[in-house]
């Protein structure tokens, strides 16, 4: 942990840093998170500069639509509001058919891409996401994200990118050719908010090594692929910037990052951390 007069100094130094093109180490990266205030406008002056150059004025962007597979998963986040309980879901997964209406919908509203969002693996925590699929003919959620995934190639001409979460390198290569692109958010390379009391314990997929090893594969594997940090669940400064600096680390050996999301955490009714303060705007 830096003092603010070390704080200080490195954030003058990371900006000098920065401004010339040069990358800066962990503790400019702390140091630039700590700005606020004029240092802040500073920093983002610099960081328009430094987009410009290397990006111009142009924003491009994928129309999509969200096709959400299930909702059941095997994780305990203690901010989700996306996973349920299987006794607050109709049915343990979307069909093949309200699969196709959903990206037939999107297809003629525009959307060129299908998001398939899902939980981890649920069927290795509940009996009835096994039965399901195991009804159909599928040994695994995955088998059954790579089934649709192709239903929806053949049928709407959308493009799917997929959110299953953890991946084995095996289940990864087989769904490379039923999609465009995939992704899983590190959230954090934080090891210390998977132990009790943080946010992650009891939640094996969150293990940031685990979530490494699988944005690792992909970049093996060639897999364009979407990452990014979450801010506000009890990571400091320095483990947020390390956060960073692991998707900088991993895409610099393989260049399949095409997008980092830096999502901010909500204090949200019915999940464990309702009542945790918000990150501010800075």
């Amino acid at each position: 942990m830096l003092g603010m007069s070390d704080l200080a100094h490195q954030l003058r130094r990371a900006l000098a840093r920065a401004r010339t093109g040069k990358a800066v180490a962990v503790d400019e990266v702390e140091a630039l998170l700590s700005a606020r205030g004029d240092a802040l406008d500073d920093l983002m002056g610099v960081a328009s500069s430094l987009r410009d150059l290397g990006h111009g004025s142009t924003v491009t962007y994928s129309r999509k639509v969200f096709v959400p597979l299930t909702m059941l998963c095997r994780d305990h986040c203690h901010y989700c509001t996306f996973a349920k309980p299987p006794a607050k879901l109709d049915r343990p997964f979307l069909s093949p058919d309200e699969v196709v209406a959903i990206a037939e919908a999107g297809r003629k509203a525009g959307c060129k891409e299908a998001l398939f969002t899902l939980g981890d693996r649920p069927e290795d925590r509940y009996a009835v996401a096994r039965q399901w699929l195991a009804e159909r003919g599928y040994q695994s959620t995955l088998d059954y994200l790579r089934a649709v995934s192709i239903k929806v190639i053949e049928e709407t001409g959308l493009l799917p990118h997929l959110n299953p979460g953890v991946m084995s390198w095996e289940d990864m290569a087989r769904l490379k050719h039923v999609s465009a692109s995939m992704g899983i958010m590190l959230e954090t390379s934080s090891q210390r908010l998977s132990e009790k009391g943080g946010v992650h314990f009891g939640s094996p997929d969150k293990v940031p090594t685990v979530r490494l090893r699988t944005i690792e594969d992909a970049g093996r594997l060639s897999v364009p692929f979407t990452t990014g940090i979450l801010v506000g669940i009890g990571e400091t400064l320095r483990e947020r910037a390390e956060s960073l600096l692991a998707i900088r680390h991993v895409h610099r050996k393989y260049l399949h990052v095409q997008e980092v999301i830096v999502q901010n955490f909500r204090a949200k009714p019915g999940t464990a951390r309702h009542g945790a303060p918000e990150p501010s705007g800075e």
